[in-house]
């Protein structure tokens, strides 16, 4: 399996963070370093919605939204013509990423329909941000084909049992 994700509606790179702040280097530790930005890590949240601005807003509908972002791309075509720029195709990408994953992440990211046994296993506790939340949510994002999901638990790390597994 090379970079990227199976899963078309879902980034090949989800990042999943609990612990209430960020690593010292900022969210440049999940960037794409030297690779196209296509690559970079996308932030999903346990608590909240799990990406900002996942819902269209207020009297914007799907085909309104999905013709806002041909028209974006279409002018981002005629600059890529223009000027050769990668990341010119690589924010065509992420536009359009953003698009499908208006209608996957909701899903993908919901634990709330995990059986009780789940829950019970991972010590998970819906609606809150915690690192239990995001080991079963990268496991969850595992199955629908997004292959990197790092969970992180910023700040310290109790020496306690996370995972109660069998």
């Amino acid at each position: 399996m090379g970079l990227g994700s199976e899963n078309q509606n879902l980034p090949g790179f989800v990042v999943l963070t609990s612990g209430g702040s960020f690593p010292d280097a900022g969210k440049s530790v999940w960037g794409s370093g030297f690779l196209p930005s296509v690559y970079q890590g996308v932030q999903c949240r346990s608590e909240g919605d799990p990406v900002l601005f996942l819902r269209d807003p207020e009297g914007m509908d799907r085909d309104l939204r999905k013709a806002s972002i041909d028209a974006i791309n279409a002018v981002n075509r005629e600059e890529y013509k223009e000027f050769n720029d990668p990341e010119t195709l690589s924010r065509i990408s992420q536009y359009e990423l953003a698009y499908r994953m208006q209608i996957s992440v909701p899903d993908v990211m919901d634990i709330n329909d995990e059986p009780a046994y789940i829950h019970e296993m991972y010590g998970t506790q819906p609606g809150k941000a915690c690192l239990a939340n995001n080991v079963l949510l990268a496991r969850k994002t595992g199955r629908e084909r997004s292959p990197f999901c790092p969970a992180i638990r910023l700040g310290w790390i109790p020496m306690a049992p996370i995972l109660k597994l069998p």
